[in-house]
């Protein structure tokens, strides 16, 4: 359950990092990042279990690049749209934003190793 709530607060923060870095992404406060990294873990989640499969020859076709950038920029649009206080202004903010937030994922679990 710890790993859980630190796994959150470092997403939200890295959420919050986020819309203060890329154009047209805006967290209003920490309230709406912690909401926010909630629910886009939650519709990342769906998406892979849904879209994955049916996209899986694109997944292959393009090293995994598809489903890293092009879905997660629809699940922060899909995020931004459930959540008050998240606003991803355009498609391009939205993959600005998921290649920015998938760059600082990746080197926060580099450093942790």
């Amino acid at each position: 359950m710890l790993g859980f709530i630190v796994h959150v607060l470092v997403s939200a923060t890295l959420l919050f990092l986020v819309g203060r870095m890329v154009d047209g992404i805006e967290v209003r406060d920490a309230k709406a990042a912690l909401i926010g990294s909630l629910v886009l873990g939650s519709v990342n989640s769906l998406m892979w279990m849904v879209v994955g499969r049916l996209a899986f020859p694109w997944l292959m076709l393009t090293f995994g690049l598809f489903g890293l950038v092009l879905m997660n920029a629809v699940a922060l649009r899909v995020t931004a749209a459930l959540v008050r206080g998240l606003n991803v202004r355009s498609f391009p903010a939205a993959v600005m934003g998921a290649v920015v937030l998938g760059v600082m994922n990746l080197l926060l679990a580099i450093l942790l190793r």
